[in-house]
């Protein structure tokens, strides 16, 4: 859910034109929309949390994308696989609070890294 909020807010008017391409065009959303959607990847990948989303969720991802290509009439066929990758993505946000770099828990800052 996180990582969907921080996609919003950073590219929300590209998501909104996205949804509207999508939800006015059911048969051919994915030849009609690519476009939009390409904007949307292009807007989201700017963004640290983003881009170790689609790192680490790649797989649940492409699995979601195929499966719409598969079912191009019927979006909610995929509802299993979009559990899967918000499911992931929420892991990725819960592992990576804020966009702080990765510090080991109990580590300071600045001490003697390597011991």
């Amino acid at each position: 859910r996180e990582a969907l909020a921080v996609t919003a807010r950073l590219c929300g008017p590209e998501l909104e034109r996205y949804g509207r391409c999508v939800a006015a065009s059911p048969g051919s959303w994915h030849r009609e929309c690519h476009r939009l959607r390409d904007s949307v990847t292009r807007c989201a990948s700017n963004h640290p949390l983003v881009r170790r989303i689609r790192r680490d969720c790649s797989d649940s991802l492409g699995a979601f994308e195929r499966c719409l290509r598969e079912h191009p009439g019927n979006a909610a066929e995929c509802g299993p696989r979009v559990s899967a990758f918000l499911l992931c993505a929420e892991s990725v946000t819960a592992a990576t609070p804020g966009d702080t770099p990765d510090v080991p828990s109990g580590a300071t800052p600045g001490a003697n890294p390597g011991g």
